[in-house]
């Protein structure tokens, strides 16, 4: 498997694999019909496809190669590749201590707001006890510079949230990885990995990542899992 300076570090059974790319692979945000080949090496296999649209949309999937329009996916299916594409946002992974299913959600600011993770908890049907989540690297709260609408989504649906945003110079900063921390927290899942919490990372301040917010790049990390049976 490629190397990348970020590990994937949750405690899940040993045939669960996950991969978080950093900037040494280059993934276009747009790729579609013709998966890059560094990609291919990881996994030895094509996987599916999401056109992320910052939503809610939840998607169960079955086999790999071919293409979704939604924001999370997960599969129970051996050899499945689940995964998420981001440049700022949060991207999450989810399994469990049996190692049943695997789960990638892509949490962008509004998908968060609109209920993603509970939407994806409710699909996967698995008690949260038993779930496992490690939130990889994000955009921090000091570069994450938001107005008001996004304080007043979040404060109209999760208001216990509004801890997560400071108000300085008539800006609201945003913390996506605690909400995403609180939100897994408050639907049940209690073991948590990841940035903020075992590893801390930055995609606007750490070289080493890309940053959509810094520099507009056309490049992502990709964070993927599947069961490798």
């Amino acid at each position: 498997m490629m190397k990348s300076k970020i590990e994937v570090d949750w405690k899940v059974p040993d045939f669960v694999k996950a991969f978080q790319s950093d900037a040494s692979l280059k993934i276009l945000n747009n790729f579609v019909d013709e998966q890059p080949r560094d990609l291919f090496t990881i996994t030895n296999r094509k996987f599916s496809l999401v056109n992320q649209i910052h939503s809610n949309k939840v998607i169960q999937i079955y086999k790999n190669d071919h293409h979704f329009t939604c924001d999370g996916i997960f599969t129970y299916e051996p050899n499945v590749i689940v995964s998420v594409r981001t440049a700022d946002c949060i991207p999450l992974l989810l399994s469990n201590e049996q190692g049943s299913f695997v789960a990638a959600i892509h949490c962008g600011w509004r998908g968060l707001s609109e209920g993603i993770i509970q939407e994806t908890l409710e699909k996967i049907k698995i008690n949260c006890e038993d779930i496992i989540a490690w939130i990889g690297p994000g955009i921090s709260q000091q570069y994450f510079e938001t107005d008001r609408d996004v304080y007043d989504f979040f404060n109209k649906k999760y208001n216990f949230l509004t801890k997560h945003f400071i108000y300085k110079n008539n800006k609201f900063y945003t913390d996506l990885v605690g909400i995403t921390a609180s939100l897994l927290k408050y639907h049940g899942v209690k073991k948590i990995f990841g940035n903020s919490i075992s590893q801390n990372y930055c995609t606007f301040s750490d070289d080493f990542l890309f940053s959509h917010r810094q520099n507009k790049t056309p490049y992502r990390l990709i964070s993927m899992a599947w069961i490798d049976l």
